[in-house]
């Protein structure tokens, strides 16, 4: 089933001139928006905690916003206090406190391949793309989806001509020219792309989702 994301929502900017550009192009990066030179379709960045990524609009090459970026983190802050109280009659009183963070803190599993999310964070039937650091550092997006206790990940880097594909509401979408994959088996669906996305083997381990890149 093929789908299209909502239209963006617009951001109120004071001046009459910013107002009007904000209103007329909507998708263009503003000053707000990344100074980084757009130089290829496809092209993707993250900046201020949104993805953006290079589409062509009206022969340009321009910046459009994307998915905020959700990187999942983990804590735990262990504390804890001892006061003796001397007095006339010696007593004492010792106080031990300890907090500990609700949200699970990820496992190194090298043998399994780089963390991408918690298990909790990928229900049975849901999908969605994730955004984690790969073997050499970089920050790029991963597709997961849940289907029969079964977690498959797939790379989102579309097969028409490399644009990101993003999650839409039914399926993965390119917002670049339009083609459509399934969430569930990588399948191209619809529009220009004809081959499924490359997939990449999943594993899950200790609370967390693990992918081999």
């Amino acid at each position: 089933m093929s789908s299209r994301p909502g239209a963006s929502r617009r951001t109120i900017v004071k001046g009459a001139g910013l107002s009007l550009l904000t209103f007329l192009f909507p998708f263009v990066a503003q000053a707000a928006g990344p100074t980084l030179k757009a130089t290829r379709v496809g092209q993707q960045i993250v900046w201020r905690g949104y993805v953006y990524t290079v589409v062509s609009s009206k022969g340009k090459l321009v910046w459009k916003q994307g998915a905020k970026v959700a990187v999942a983190t983990a804590s735990a802050t262990p504390s804890a206090s001892a006061s003796p109280t001397p007095s006339a009659t010696p007593t004492a009183t010792p106080t031990a406190t300890a907090t500990k963070s609700a949200e699970p803190v990820a496992v190194a599993h090298p043998e399994l391949g780089v963390f991408i999310t918690f298990s909790n964070k990928l229900k049975e039937g849901d999908f969605g793309v994730f955004i984690a650091r790969n073997t050499k550092g970089e920050l790029l997006n991963y597709a997961l989806s849940r289907k029969g206790g079964v977690v498959k990940c797939f790379s989102t880097e579309c097969t028409h001509a490399g644009c990101v594909v993003q999650a839409s509401r039914d399926d993965l979408w390119c917002p670049c020219h339009s083609s459509n994959f399934d969430a569930f088996t990588g399948k191209a669906t619809g529009g220009p792309a004809n081959d499924p996305l490359a997939q990449f083997k999943a594993a899950e381990a200790d609370g967390g989702i693990y992918i081999k890149i």
